[in-house]
């Protein structure tokens, strides 16, 4: 079975495309309005601490928005419980030119947004859970940069992963349903989950080091298993195999990101699998040394 070699460039290619995204500077500007609850302050303080030097968070009073809004904000929180004030303060911002998310306790305290649209939404709830989850999937919505944002704020990150999961799972899906060569659809679907294995790395800020090799290895064993029981399962589904191909694509795929995804957040140290590979690098090393010697001291007497 042969790898394409396009598909080898092309997931050289995502790899440096997803760590130059992760990478994307990032600006946001907290406006916050006088009745703001300690609650709502205090989350967003939380959630919104950089963890690289590309992000940077803006934080000002909302009368001062003016002065604080710079042309390169990607997005604008506003945090209020609702102000006589707020409705005209908030069109003003909005007029600026980022997306902004008015973040509040009840929906009633902003009866002027009745539904999202493309530069202004609501986000509201009382618990901080709710609060960050509904509010991380309204900016990965807005934003182009989700991969950067991820990165940068834990609490999106498995908001953005789910995406990266679904997309990956969709795509191998229609691999499966639709290419009826055999063996030419498991180099393509690799190709996919490699795809999908750098872009949760880089969403969980996990750098394309030695380690991701063992990640790649774990995809590829798995994706052997997946395709043999798959051809067990086709040679008993008649007509119907194109949909069991599918539905094990789909779910190889999916099993395989939830795993990734467990594995980068529960931050495995990998340092005992690389000193166990570099010792055995070393032992072959000496090993192919002294045969060498050992062959040297045969042709002098020989």
């Amino acid at each position: 079975m042969r790898v394409p070699l396009n598909k080898i460039a092309d997931m050289a290619k995502l790899g440096a495309t997803t760590v130059k995204q992760s990478d994307d500077p990032v600006r946001i500007a907290v406006i916050v309005d006088d009745t703001a609850t300690p609650f709502l302050i205090q989350t967003v303080r939380d959630a919104f601490v950089p963890q690289t030097t590309s992000a940077i968070v803006r934080v000002s009073r909302i009368a001062d928005f003016d002065a604080a809004l710079k042309r390169d904000t990607d997005i604008v929180l506003v945090l209020t419980c609702g102000s006589d004030a707020l409705q005209d303060a908030v069109q003003r911002i909005v007029i600026a030119g980022a997306p902004v998310a008015v973040l509040c306790e009840s929906s009633v305290e902003v009866p002027f947004i009745e539904q999202d649209t493309k530069m202004l939404g609501l986000v509201s709830a009382t618990d901080e859970t709710t609060l960050l989850e509904t509010l991380a999937r309204w900016i990965l919505d807005h934003t182009e940069k989700q991969t950067a944002f991820a990165a940068n704020f834990p609490f999106m990150r498995i908001a953005a992963a789910n995406r990266v999961v679904t997309s990956s799972m969709f795509t191998n899906m229609a691999t499966g349903a639709l290419v009826f060569v055999p063996g030419a659809d498991y180099p393509v679907m690799v190709a996919a989950q490699i795809g999908m294995m750098i872009q949760l790395a880089s969403i969980f800020g996990k750098p394309l080091s030695f380690d991701r090799v063992y990640d790649a290895a774990g995809i590829l064993a798995s994706g052997l298993g997946v395709r043999a029981i798959t051809r067990q399962l086709c040679r008993g589904a008649g007509h119907y195999a194109f949909a069991v191909k599918a539905v094990m694509a789909a779910g190889g795929t999916y099993a395989m990101g939830r795993a990734l995804c467990s594995l980068y957040e529960s931050d495995i140290d990998y340092s005992r699998a690389n000193d166990a590979v570099s010792s055995f690098v070393s032992f072959l090393k000496r090993n192919l040394s002294t045969q060498d010697a050992q062959q040297d001291v045969v042709d002098m007497t020989a």
